[in-house]
């Protein structure tokens, strides 16, 4: 479960655990000096959904704080794993939809039957 941090950075302590002594904001500002966004009061629709996902890398991003060769072997690596659970849930929608089809087939195909069965008794 991630951490739910408040404005300033301070962890909740959501899912029963203790609160960290420092926020993600601090540790930041300690990496990088003080944070200061951009001072732009327009948002784009890329923006707001970087947001909506994740508020932590939106203001580090409108901070301008550099992304560390770690962060971004991390990111290439969850990005990989996103795809890869893609291509699973691809498959099983695949398979979910070949399931409706042979059962719709084998429903018709036993109408077909009880058709000829209760026809040949006539």
């Amino acid at each position: 479960m991630a951490e739910q941090c408040d404005r300033t950075g301070r962890s909740s302590g959501a899912g029963g655990r203790a609160p960290r002594a420092e926020g993600w904001r601090a540790r930041a500002e300690r990496a990088h000096g003080g944070l200061v966004p951009d001072p732009s009061r327009t948002l784009t629709a890329s923006e707001i959904g970087g947001y909506t996902f994740c508020p932590q890398a939106w203001y580090l991003q409108r901070c301008r704080v550099p992304v560390t060769a770690t962060a971004e072997a991390r990111r290439w690596s969850g990005s990989g794993m996103h795809r890869q659970i893609g291509r699973q849930t691809d498959l099983v929608r695949a398979a979910d939809a070949l399931r409706t089809v042979l059962l719709l087939t084998i429903g018709a195909l036993l109408a077909v039957l009880v058709a000829l069965v209760l026809k040949g008794f006539r």
